[in-house]
């Protein structure tokens, strides 16, 4: 018997993001999975026994903790009209009775072991995540606001101003279980790319979309500039090939790394992984494991050229700029791969535990 269930959406169905949140858990032979989303025939892990038993093994209380991320169930959302709702849920069971899996597992009931992962580009936890938020230790959330009451922002009637979330008893309860999570390295990628070691050719590489990205259309610009001046400046407007990218990464002192959906970027942590230094915007969430400043990343204001600026002022010591390289890796290494990640999940759920059990042991009993 596993020690820990993995539940969640293990398909493409709606988008890579579905399947990350369990991905974290692959490498851990002490984990299994229970599939709660699409019928597909690209189930990234097959699911081993029945649902049923599975459900019947967490109620039985079989496994240590119980791991909870993105399932498909199409939960009614209160913005939207009452007959809108129940019609998509109906349709969308209808097509695939497989999701009724993810609407009907009994996180209430396994609460005290039960963990929540989500690792969407939302910022805004919204209700279809609520069952596990009430029920959960701890919920570890990929775009954390640096004021978690925004995370719950026009989620309700009641939530329209920020303020008003810690009136509710609910919310403050909730706000408590709130975990960051970084986006991570898959080991794929951590396995081929951990030693790589390119002579580097140019002082700032960027590739990237820019159509509807004001951000980054304002940084594009300063670093045309910085090409006019005379600094070697490899941009790409658009996507490249995984490994041309990464080639062209690793061989640049810096690699500018503007946030995507997101604050936080697969780009993030495969710049670190290849030994160069990102270049990242002032962070606009909390972080788990976060980079240091100066150390292994050099973070830039939006406002004026302070982007250009920042990368004058660090190419004046190139050979410092190697060294932050090898630590920006050291630390992704160390933090943000796949299997540091479940094992941060697991150990924070876990300590958790241990102060709830100590604080309930210490509270005086009733006479």
């Amino acid at each position: 018997m596993a020690r820990f269930l993995a539940v969640g959406n293990l398909c493409w169905y709606r988008s890579v993001v579905d399947r990350l949140d369990m991905r974290i858990f692959l490498s851990n032979p002490d984990v299994e999975f229970l599939h709660t989303g699409y019928k597909r025939d690209d189930i990234l892990v097959p699911q081993k026994r029945p649902a049923r038993d599975v459900i019947k093994d967490a109620l039985n209380g079989k496994y240590e903790l119980i791991l909870a991320g993105n399932n498909a169930f199409p939960y009614p959302n209160p913005r939207k009209l009452w007959i809108t709702n129940y019609a998509n849920v109906a349709w969308a069971i209808l097509r695939s009775p497989g999701l009724l899996t993810g609407g009907l597992f009994p996180y209430d009931k396994v609460g005290s072991r039960l963990a929540g992962i989500d690792m969407d580009d939302r910022p805004i936890i919204d209700n279809r995540w609520f069952g596990i938020l009430d029920s959960c230790v701890c919920f570890f959330k990929r775009e954390l606001f640096q004021n978690p009451c925004n995370s719950f922002l026009y989620t309700s009637a009641q939530t329209e101003c920020n303020g008003n979330v810690l009136h509710s008893e609910r919310h403050r309860r909730w706000l408590k279980k709130l975990r960051p999570i970084s986006i991570g390295i898959a080991p794929e990628i951590s396995s081929q790319y951990s030693t790589l070691e390119v002579p580097k050719k140019t002082d700032v590489f960027f590739a990237g979309a820019m159509t509807n990205r004001p951000n980054r259309q304002e940084g594009f610009k300063q670093l045309e500039r910085l090409a006019k001046e005379g600094f070697a400046i490899d941009i790409v407007e658009g996507k490249l090939p995984r490994e041309e990218f990464f080639r062209r990464c690793a061989q640049a002192h810096i690699v500018w790394s503007p946030e995507g959906f997101g604050y936080e970027c697969l780009r993030h942590y495969e710049v670190g992984l290849l030994g160069s230094v990102p270049l990242m915007q002032s962070p606009t969430i909390q972080r788990y494991a976060p980079y240091e400043d100066g150390e292994h990343v050099l973070y830039y204001y939006i406002e004026g050229d302070h982007l250009a600026a920042r990368i004058r002022q660090a190419l004046q010591n190139r050979a410092r700029l190697v060294e932050m390289g090898r630590a920006a890796r050291r630390h992704v290494l160390r933090y943000h791969t796949y299997e540091a990640l479940g094992r941060y999940v697991i150990e924070e759920t876990r300590r958790t535990q241990a102060v709830i059990t100590d604080r309930n042991n210490a509270a005086p009993k009733p006479a």
